[in-house]
């Protein structure tokens, strides 16, 4: 799970959800098998898809602080590595000459 500004505030929202007797089952026993409390399970496993659905976008919030480390990161001089140099140097599986043909 990523951490969010104010992950450690405290939790003052809440959210409701409704579930079949099978779906709570398997939540709570999911939950006490990971070693969570319900509420720290099911958090996480709703932040970790948020995130994954939401991965995509093209537009993204970001909070003060978390901006200027964005910014700081894109304003670093690139450099050189040598490794992805060399991997990018060599031919692609795809391409037709590094495809061995039969005899």
């Amino acid at each position: 799970m990523t951490a969010t500004p104010g992950a450690t505030a405290r939790k003052q929202a809440r959210l409701a959800v409704r579930l079949t007797p099978e779906q709570d089952a398997l939540i709570r026993d999911a939950a006490t098998a990971s070693g969570q409390t319900l509420t720290d399970f099911v958090t996480a496993a709703a932040v970790v898809r948020a995130e994954d659905t939401l991965a995509d976008r093209r537009l993204f919030r970001l909070d003060d602080a978390a901006w200027q480390e964005f910014e700081t990161i894109l304003d670093r001089p690139a450099q050189r590595i040598p490794e992805l140099a060399a991997l990018l140097g060599e031919p692609s599986p795809w391409d037709a000459a590094a495809v061995p043909r039969p005899a």
